[in-house]
């Protein structure tokens, strides 16, 4: 499975989890006995022959500063890999497509900071395109762009291969008919998704499914949605696929 974070602060709040929380959860991952912890790289890997029992990745949206603050000491002290996705057109300033709507800024890690961060052997950087914007109704230039030139400029500014991408939004509707092509196209290996689900093949490849953990989630609740099978959150995902899937909610 693949758990998915954004920020990680001091107390809970708008998509952020409490610093405390987050690392009983990165203790519970690392110590409970249940998991093979992978990077994504493995993470990946192992899906062409399964030969990794419950394998787990961590991954990381948006680029906070927290990242180098909070989560790289934790990350650290547990031996734990995680991979980060980095909106490039925004390195160096704040969540300026949340903030337009009235929620909370959040600071966005500059170049030198995402360049310290990408010198640790735990942490993996991808991308999570240029602008924070839905790919569901782009045009075929518009899409290609945000895919191949956040990639470029990633590369460029870290002098590291950029391998992975993460759709803003993610759900079916943010996915447009150009995407998985120009993914391919533009060299990436793989591409996640919000879509919530605990299982991922390679028939899903382009489309990887997570497990969001919400800043509200006690570690009680954690346990659950990494152990319970199908939960009433799965659920409501399929019934939100299969509207999508019909034509009957965009």
């Amino acid at each position: 499975m693949i758990l998915m974070y954004h920020n990680i602060g001091e107390r809970s709040a708008f998509n952020t989890i409490a610093t405390a929380e987050f690392q009983k959860q990165m203790d519970y991952i690392k110590n409970s006995g249940k998991y093979s912890i992978l990077s994504i790289d493995e993470y990946v890997n192992n899906l062409k022959n399964y030969d990794i029992d419950n394998p787990l990745t961590v991954t990381i949206d948006d680029g906070y500063k927290s990242l180098n603050t909070v989560v790289l000491p934790i990350i650290k002290k547990y031996e734990i890999p995680v991979s980060i996705y980095i909106p490039a057109g925004y390195t160096g300033s704040h969540n300026v497509w949340d903030t337009e709507i009235g929620y909370p800024l959040i600071d966005i890690l500059n170049w030198s900071e995402l360049r310290e961060m990408s010198n640790e052997q735990l942490v993996t950087v991808g991308s999570h395109g240029i602008n924070h914007i839905s790919h569901g109704h782009l045009e075929n230039d518009d899409d290609y762009n945000e895919i191949y030139k956040s990639k470029q400029l990633i590369e460029e500014n870290l002098e590291s291969e950029v391998r992975y991408y993460s759709y803003p939004y993610g759900q079916l509707r943010d996915i447009g008919q150009h995407t998985v092509r120009n993914l391919k196209k533009a060299g990436y290996k793989a591409a996640l998704s919000t879509i919530w689900s605990k299982r991922n093949s390679q028939n899903n490849i382009y489309r990887l499914n997570r497990l969001e953990i919400l800043g509200t989630d006690t570690l009680d609740q954690f346990i659950s949605k990494l152990d319970s099978g199908y939960p009433l959150k799965y659920f409501r995902q399929l019934i939100k696929n299969i509207l999508f899937n019909l034509k009957i909610r965009k």
